[in-house]
């Protein structure tokens, strides 16, 4: 399967983002609180969040150009996405996620719109390549959370809506073996990220085992510079 990113995305999406001063991403792997730390920032300082992987995975299916979003037109298009994704090597895998990227900032780029820039905006996960979004916006508008090592497999068994995952999974053919390729696209995932975030000086932020979601969410609004806003 052949990728490529489509640079004259990428600067039609800088040019969008341009004047958003106050757009903020949250990056990280699976468990590493992002949804968590973004619904208690908005609630402190009443910044709308942009739920990315809700997107990705739902409303933009709809809105995929096959002209102007090929590579997510081909995902899109597959009988089963998630099978499709799965039978990717990882190298694949990380293509196609450095190449759908541009196409969800151009989508995220028309929603803008009905968002206030002086509100802001939090945007919740949705990539694994930080690197790539720092040719939009600033490294220090992107922060990438890390959480105390837990394997993959306690991170998608810990709740029920987690757990749901491996339940389709089981059901595609080859369903262990996929789910465990599954696992191990995880750890690759979150070690990309943080690997990405330290390369591109994207600030990182640890939860400790004792953080509170309140002493947490205090941490990362000190390092995106909130209080000093």
């Amino acid at each position: 399967m052949n990728f490529s990113v489509d640079k004259t995305l990428i600067r039609h999406a800088q040019e969008k983002v341009n004047d958003w001063d106050r757009l903020y991403w949250m990056v990280g792997g699976a468990g590493s609180g992002k949804t968590t730390i973004c619904r208690a920032l908005s609630e402190k300082y009443g910044i709308p969040i942009y739920d990315m992987d809700a997107h990705i995975y739902g409303a933009y299916h709809g809105r995929f150009s096959p002209e102007r979003h090929p590579v997510n037109s081909a995902w899109s298009a597959a009988p089963n996405g998630l099978a499709w994704l799965l039978e990717m090597s990882w190298n694949e895998y990380e293509t196609f996620n450095r190449a759908a990227l541009p196409e969800y900032l151009d989508l995220l780029t028309v929603d803008l719109p009905s968002f206030d820039p002086q509100a802001g905006l939090l945007i919740d996960g949705g990539l694994i390549n930080p690197g790539l979004l720092t040719q939009v916006i600033s490294p220090k508008q992107i922060i990438c959370l890390a959480a105390p090592d837990r394997s993959s497999e306690e991170i998608w068994a810990e709740n029920s809506e987690r757990r749901a995952m491996k339940a389709m999974i089981d059901k595609l053919p080859g369903g262990e073996g996929l789910w465990q390729k599954f696992l191990e696209f995880d750890t690759r995932i979150t070690q990309t990220i943080i690997k990405e975030s330290r390369t591109a000086g994207i600030p990182i932020c640890l939860r400790e085992a004792s953080d509170s979601v309140s002493q947490f969410a205090a941490k990362v609004a000190d390092v995106l510079g909130f209080e000093s806003a």
